[in-house]
């Protein structure tokens, strides 16, 4: 977990979210430096990040992981965070309405961390960013600019379960953010 306090640090944008969104037995706050040059947004958390209290611990996490330490990046020096954070009832996509709820304490997290490059797991995350319904396969390949910093969307790592031709491409597109943060 990072040295800061999630809670205080956001305490403003965290009570800012309607009560009925907040469930804070299936909290898991975003986590890293706060001075970070790449974050990681996902989705939300699953239920093994509830348990742990930290983003991207699960089964999709130790791919995430194992693609990090394949591209070189140290997970302890990038910001890894959801776009709503708590787990959805059943494991289900977030809503509209949840996503909405979520996307102000999100801005401020990455206003807060200020990363050179977001990137973005997933159609969920890259689609709240990027206020599109593109799919991610229509999203990748190309670098945005949103508030000042850049986002790459990408594949969220569960996809490689199910698609062993997405790997290829996920790590292709960390490299990539790798790249243009050293640029930037």
């Amino acid at each position: 977990m990072s040295a800061f306090d999630f809670a205080e640090t956001f305490a403003d944008e965290l009570d800012a979210v309607p009560d009925e969104q907040v469930d804070r037995s299936r909290f898991v706050p975003g986590d890293g430096p706060l001075d970070a040059a790449l974050a990681f947004v996902g989705e939300a958390p699953g239920a093994t990040e509830v348990e742990q209290g930290e983003p991207f611990v699960g089964r999709a996490g130790r791919r995430l992981d194992s693609l990090f330490e394949t591209t070189g990046i140290d997970r302890e020096a990038v910001y890894v965070t959801n776009l709503v954070k708590v787990r959805p009832p059943e494991n289900r996509d977030p809503t509209a309405d949840e996503r909405r709820a979520w996307k102000p304490l999100l801005d401020a997290e990455l206003d807060r961390v200020d990363p050179a490059v977001v990137v973005t797991l997933g159609a969920v995350a890259g689609g709240a960013l990027l206020d599109s319904d593109e799919s991610i396969r229509d999203l990748r390949d190309e670098t945005y600019e949103v508030d000042g910093r850049l986002v790459l969307p990408t594949y969220h790592p569960a996809a490689t379960f199910y698609d062993d031709s997405i790997e290829p491409m996920l790590e292709r597109d960390l490299r990539a953010a790798v790249e243009v943060a050293a640029e930037e």
